[in-house]
């Protein structure tokens, strides 16, 4: 079970897809904007109720401070029907699964299974995201050991101003929303469902508005990735989920033509490189960093970029150089197989396509969820170089003639692919669901 949001959607059906290979029947339940993609990879969807507290939210402000003090309880009545998980328990019991494997972010699906008579953990996409000593945020920069920032005091610090932030947050929201914000509503629903989220969850951790701290965890990431810890006892890592084989109906039949060609060109001549860049699905980085990308590479006859516009018609806009093509989309996995070099967002997805594929990375870091986190390790293990949002083409072009040329990311990028590995030839997530299961 997941959201439709395209990280954890791609990675979960990759694990879904071993599973059923390991001879697991599976089902997948998502809101019905990933319903097409679900049934391309094969897998039964099983339609989520769509979730309408925005709606709620929008009717509430109009009834005034009186009226949302008079109306309390009906609004909380309300607000908890709009959570949208009042028909999920019917289809979970109508499908009569053994094991529910739930994202961490679906929280109040988390709350309405806790009746049921099923085994549960929750499915982690990000990097680290739990509070362990040494360990700093993962929507933080910071690298262990460098820098006062990445010193003991300096992590313990960036923890407890995350922890103010989101007590902040969440005062804020519940004046604002009248008592009937999303953190009360589910508090309410976990009230209704006996579920006690003072012993289940810290609000001190990362997830907003809390971590599930208590029921097992999937980790869908390579340990080997992290900065060096010990993982909370209830985490297991179970390596990259990597779908190499995803349909993608977005890509032209032409521009997949002309893809062909370009990689027929990078293949002609030993001495040419392919350059791609992608900054995720909803584009996280400026549009002037990528004029400053194209730029970088113009006057350089044996360089090719490859850019994906994820659909944004703000991007790469007017006459590119003859080595330039731009594309609203790409077959990302195909592509990384045949590039020199990426430069990416620090998307969790991405970093792990390119480790599988070889190639090192210029992150230019997008700053949503962990990508900063993602982007200090790239760095902290050498797979990478991290950007500066205002480097000039000089400084861009001067990034990638390193990656091309100095073979210690080469090295640590080959170091990283066999540990990536490790994990899917000695079937760790397999191993993981069926410890869960008996």
């Amino acid at each position: 079970m997941t959201s439709a949001w395209s990280g954890i959607l791609y990675s979960t059906l990759e694990l879904a897809r071993r599973l059923r290979s390991a001879g697991h029947e599976v089902a997948y339940a998502s809101y019905p904007e990933a319903a097409g993609t679900i049934i391309a990879h094969g897998f039964e969807h099983v339609p989520l109720e769509a979730d309408r507290t925005p709606q709620f939210f929008e009717r509430d402000r109009d009834r005034g401070w009186l009226g949302r003090l008079v109306h309390l309880e009906e609004r909380r009545a309300e607000g908890v029907e709009a959570l949208g998980v009042g028909a999920f328990r019917d289809r979970v019991e109508d499908f009569g699964a053994d094991l529910l494997l739930i994202d961490g972010e679906l929280h109040g699906h988390v709350i309405a299974s806790a009746s049921l008579p099923v085994r549960r953990a929750v499915l982690n996409p990000f990097c680290s995201i739990w509070r362990v000593p040494g360990l700093p945020p993962p929507h933080w920069p910071t690298r262990p050991s460098v820098g006062w920032a990445g010193s003991r005091l300096g992590i313990w610090l960036s923890w407890t101003m995350l922890r103010i932030a989101k007590r902040r947050r969440a005062v804020w929201q519940w004046l604002a929303r009248g008592r009937c914000d999303r953190l009360s509503l589910l508090r309410r629903l976990a009230r209704i469902e006996g579920v006690d989220l003072r012993r289940e969850t810290d609000y001190g951790q990362w997830l907003k508005p809390f971590t599930w701290s208590r029921l097992p965890a999937l980790s869908l990431r390579a340990l080997e990735l992290e900065f060096p810890h010990t993982p909370p006892a209830h985490v297991r890592y179970v390596g990259p989920m990597v779908s190499t084989t995803r349909p993608d109906d977005r890509v032209e039949a032409g521009d997949r033509s002309a893809l062909d060609d370009i990689v027929a060109w990078r293949g002609a001549e030993s001495e040419r490189r392919l350059v791609y860049a992608g900054f995720g699905s909803v584009f996280t980085v400026r549009p002037e960093l990528v004029q400053r990308l194209i730029q970088s590479v113009a006057d350089r006859p044996e360089w090719r970029l490859v850019l994906s516009r994820a659909g944004r018609s703000d991007v790469a806009t007017g006459p590119l150089p003859e080595n330039v093509s731009a594309f609203d989309w790409v077959p990302q996995p195909w592509l990384l197989q045949h590039t020199d070099v990426a430069v990416t967002h620090g998307g969790a997805t991405t970093v792990d396509e390119c480790v599988l594929s070889g190639v090192p990375m210029l992150v230019y870091c997008g700053h949503a969820t962990d990508m900063a986190g993602t982007t200090a390790r790239v760095v902290y293990h050498g797979l990478g170089i991290a950007g500066d949002d205002d480097d000039a083409p000089t400084a861009i072009a001067a990034h990638l003639e390193r990656l091309l040329d100095d073979r210690s990311f080469a090295r640590a990028i080959d170091d990283m692919r066999r540990a990536y590995l490790r994990y899917e030839r000695d079937r760790i997530a397999e191993r993981a669901v069926e410890a869960l299961l008996s």
